[in-house]
């Protein structure tokens, strides 16, 4: 997980996410991947659609923190299959 986090704090810094937008999404990342980890999921939009629905459905977080997590697992999920297409 340690490689997947370093790898996307590096490309929050290219991309030039703000500080605030930096540390959200990475507390937002962490949980993604620990998801997969304890419902042992592939890293993939399979589990993301998953672990999306449970945030809304069973969780029950608010819009903007849903927001956030959506839109962390989306460019982890753009950094992470290009690497693997490629």
């Amino acid at each position: 997980m340690n490689d997947y986090m370093s790898d996307f704090k590096q490309n929050m810094v290219i991309k030039n996410f703000s500080l605030s937008t930096q540390k959200s999404y990475s507390y937002r990342l962490k949980y993604y991947l620990e998801y997969c980890k304890k419902q042992k999921a592939q890293i993939n939009s399979e589990s993301f659609k998953d672990y999306i629905y449970k945030l809304k459905a069973i969780d029950k977080l608010s819009t903007a923190t849903l927001k956030q997590s959506i839109g962390a697992v989306k460019f982890f999920l753009s950094i992470h299959l290009n690497c693997h297409t490629n």
